[in-house]
């Protein structure tokens, strides 16, 4: 039998191209999360905001996996006993990536590459598309998809095959101005997979761009939003057993195409 996860969605405004102000932020909301928490989810990109069109901030402030973010992640994860998934600001070699990156509290870490880059906004224009499609995580007996932001508008990329996940994790930098679009394509993602979603917005401004205040969603398969206020962030209990007994009721994945993603 596989437990309840959970989680907590940390939805805050990053300060922009501030890592060490971001990182005190998560390791405050991390040390006062209650107790029982599995898993802790991030905003895109939550140690620096989404930046797309200044280079010598990209260069400066892009990491390697084995950079200081990453290390500082591993340590809150190994001291509270938690999960951490989001997005940082990374670099391999000369080439910079919008980095998914799930840490477990025993240290062990899976990463992916942004491949949907959001062209509109310049992120094509500084940052390399991820090659591979998104890694299933297994985490504390759950399946897990991450999904970066504009994604989450590409559902052949993360179609739902034979139940081969039980949750998508989508990390984003949304703007209010797209809200419902937002929040229509979370609902869309988890009633079309049989799965639940869990979405981490960002809120608050930069660079003239507003987010939204409570645009964060932990959704089941049916589409009902199960988050709750925590603090500035949300909480959330996934039930796997109402899962798995929706998807053997209602099994539409059984009527689903099969197909292969060619990229």
């Amino acid at each position: 039998m596989k437990k309840a996860l959970n989680i907590l969605l940390a939805e805050y405004a990053p300060k922009w191209c501030d890592k060490s102000a971001n990182l005190e932020y998560v390791e405050s909301t991390i040390a006062t999360m209650p107790e029982g928490v599995d898993l802790v989810v991030l905003p895109e990109m939550f140690s620096t905001g989404f930046i797309t069109d200044d280079h010598e901030a990209i260069e400066q402030l892009a990491e390697k996996n084995t950079g200081d973010t990453i290390h500082r992640l591993q340590q809150l994860a190994s001291k509270y006993g938690v999960g951490i998934a989001g997005t940082f600001l990374a670099r391999t070699l000369n080439r910079f990536y919008n980095r998914a990156f799930f840490i477990e509290p025993s240290g062990d870490s899976v990463y992916y590459d942004k491949h949907h880059l959001f062209s509109m906004g310049g992120e094509a224009k500084e940052y390399t598309a991820g090659e591979t499609t998104p890694p299933i995580i297994r985490y504390l007996g759950w399946n897990i998809l991450p999904v970066v932001c504009y994604e989450v508008r590409f559902p052949e990329w993360i179609r739902n095959i034979g139940n081969k996940y039980d949750l998508m994790l989508v990390y984003a930098n949304w703007p209010k101005a797209r809200q419902q679009a937002w929040e229509t394509l979370l609902m869309a993602r988890a009633l079309e997979n049989q799965c639940y979603v869990v979405g981490v917005n960002r809120c608050g401004e930069a660079l003239g761009i507003e987010y939204p205040q409570g645009s964060s969603k932990a959704l089941t398969a049916r589409g009902e939003n199960i988050a709750v206020k925590y603090g500035d962030s949300y909480v959330a209990v996934l039930d796997y057993e109402k899962l798995e007994r929706f998807r053997d009721k209602f099994p539409v994945w059984k009527d689903a195409t099969d197909f292969t993603l060619h990229i």
